[in-house]
């Protein structure tokens, strides 16, 4: 079973012992491949960001052509959410998709490798101050973000304050633990990240007792049970309904956000928005279309830069499955 990853500095007296750590298991042969992908990404971290960005592309460029499973995926979902969009349009989102997706993953050994000072250098910030001053009122904050292919940014743009948030764990143990702790254990953070489950959501409840930062992503279809079917787009998707009960629990206020990156200067730039209003409410219903009103904005910044292969219709109205549809 995964544990969380627990900076040292947490402050809210979980022992970082008892976090995931390093196994000596993960020096044997079957590792062996795992850690010379890893020994490749550190000079990759040290590149040009141009050259970084170039290559990026390319790969994308690639991936646009070959990777047929992935467009499928995409191309149902744009035409699940935009009813009127033309194919050419379907086309040139898959295009710009790709070259950002090629962008990230070239990126991501920033985050493995690079201190946290360095990584603050390349990322531009927006409306922190509307998170201090939440804290300031001795309230927890809930940071409300899309999967934008920038999330792993945007925690980082947050690491100066007192964080939790919860992770879904790599099949592969050794890449689940060097991603894992470059999420939260460089030399100043404060963080707590939980393997998603029940278990933790009661972890992150306990400890939101104290001013903290929850840094959140709701927009995946993980159950019908636990959503509500809203308005998205020219469609409707289920929106879980935890984000109004977690606030209502830990009496949080709820701040959208999102991470992005521009190509042309080879910066990242976190902003926040001001706390949804009148959240929670009494109904359920009304704070669920509030949360996908939420997602359409933080889409709408950079429609190529929301994560299109997740499989964020798995569940429909009338119990079809899109991704099943030829």
């Amino acid at each position: 079973m995964s544990k969380p990853f627990i900076s040292i500095k947490n402050p809210f007296g979980d022992k970082y012992i008892k976090g995931e750590r390093f196994s000596f298991e993960y020096i044997a042969p079957k590792y062996w491949l795992t850690w010379i992908f890893l020994l490749i990404s550190y000079p990759i971290a040290y590149l040009p960001a141009s050259l970084r960005d170039f290559m990026g592309s390319l790969i994308g460029m690639l991936m646009n052509r070959y990777e047929k499973n992935k467009k499928e995926i995409i191309k149902k979902n744009l035409r699940e959410t935009f009813k009127n969009i033309r194919e050419s349009e379907v086309n040139n989102i898959c295009e710009s998709y790709f070259k950002n997706l090629g962008c990230m993953y070239l990126n991501l050994p920033l985050l493995w490798w690079k201190s946290d000072a360095s990584l603050q250098k390349i990322i531009d910030k927006e409306g922190m101050k509307l998170v201090d001053e939440v804290l300031q009122n001795n309230q927890s904050v809930i940071l409300l973000a899309p999967h934008s292919l920038s999330l792993e940014f945007g925690g980082r743009a947050i690491s100066g304050y007192d964080v939790l948030s919860m992770y879904k764990p790599f099949k592969n143990k050794l890449i689940n633990w060097f991603v894992g702790r470059a999420r939260c254990c460089k030399e100043s953070d404060k963080a707590i990240i939980y393997p998603r489950n029940m278990q933790s959501m009661k972890s992150i409840i306990r400890n939101m007792n104290q001013p903290s930062v929850l840094y959140l992503l709701a927009d995946e279809d993980i159950s019908a049970e636990d959503s509500v079917f809203s308005k998205f787009f020219d469609t409707k998707k289920a929106s879980l309904k935890s984000v109004s009960k977690l606030a209502k629990i830990t009496k949080s206020k709820v701040l959208p956000c999102i991470c992005t990156y521009n190509m042309n200067s080879h910066r990242y730039f976190f902003k926040v928005f001001s706390e949804i209003k009148d959240f929670p409410s009494t109904d359920i219903n009304i704070d669920c279309a509030k949360v996908n009103s939420i997602l359409e904005k933080q889409i709408g910044i950079d429609i190529t830069q929301y994560m299109w292969t997740l499989r964020i219709y798995k569940h429909r109205p009338d119990g079809s499955d899109i991704y099943k549809e030829k």
